[in-house]
């Protein structure tokens, strides 16, 4: 194919593509872009003379923008704007359930963990308005006013006829699971990587070709919204390119335009 890139249109986002700067270690990819933008802005000051004629200008400042939105959710990107990573391991989720009472018990779906003999804590009568009426508390053995809780049973026994079958009450426990976490902390702050956004393009005579946009140092944004209801989530994201990098010093991004069916350099 001969190259003809003086007139291209952009017809497709493939990837956005996340590295390591120092290691270039793989960080996270975006591959169901809905929308993404490489802007560039620079500072124009005006040279003027003798009533406010403009002789020249001043250009300085130049700077350049990524931004866009991934149709899901990206933990990885999550971790670039946030500024910690997800880690393996035990953690604690708290669950909220809405059980029956039969024959002065309940069963809790999932184990509930904590100081023994105090796992639920209390459980409570759940009012036919939806609010929470009479709270009963964990005790060692069923009494008057008190339930008793096996966690390895996960059975919940109230007090000979106190509640009465077909009772609904709610729980809330905590319980232990192996889990991918991520902690925001407030004081680590958003990072920085090396991007590559990869498009596909068509000419006039509808050749395909790929461009790849190579950012060297890219600094994301720590201002972000997931909004979560009826509509869709999207990941929505930002980040300004850096000239600083080590041996790509003054480099804010790199283009490349290739044909579909281009060789390998040997």
């Amino acid at each position: 194919m001969n190259l003809n890139t003086s007139d291209l249109t952009i017809t497709s986002i493939e990837t956005i593509t996340a590295f390591d700067i120092n290691t270039g270690d793989f960080k996270f990819s975006l591959d169901e872009l809905q929308t993404a933008t490489i802007a560039q802005g620079q500072d124009v000051v005006e040279i003027t003379g003798k009533q406010g004629r403009r002789l020249n200008t001043l250009k300085r400042n130049k700077t350049v923008t990524i931004s866009g939105t991934n149709g899901l959710l990206s933990t990885g990107l999550i971790e670039m704007q946030a500024g910690t990573p997800f880690e393996e391991g035990e953690s604690t989720v708290r669950i909220t359930e809405y059980l029956t009472v039969e024959s002065n018990k309940a069963t809790t779906k999932y184990k509930a963990v904590g100081t023994a003999g105090n796992e639920l804590k209390k459980v409570f009568v759940h009012n036919d308005n939806g609010t929470l009426g009479e709270a009963i508390t964990q005790d060692a053995a069923a009494a008057e006013g008190k339930f008793a809780y096996d966690p390895e049973t996960k059975e919940i026994t109230f007090n000979e006829g106190e509640v009465a079958d077909g009772t609904e009450i709610v729980v809330f426990y905590d319980r232990k699971i192996n889990a991918s976490t991520q902690t925001n902390m407030s004081d680590v702050y958003s990072d920085k990587c090396t991007l590559y956004v990869d498009v596909l393009c068509e000419d006039i005579c509808n050749n395909v070709y790929h461009a790849q946009f190579y950012i060297p140092k890219a600094d994301f944004d720590g201002n972000f919204e997931l909004a979560m209801g009826e509509d869709q989530t999207v990941h929505s994201f930002e980040a300004s390119a850096l000239a600083g990098t080590c041996g790509t010093a003054g480099i804010y991004w790199k283009l490349t335009v290739f044909g579909e069916d281009a060789e390998d350099v040997a």
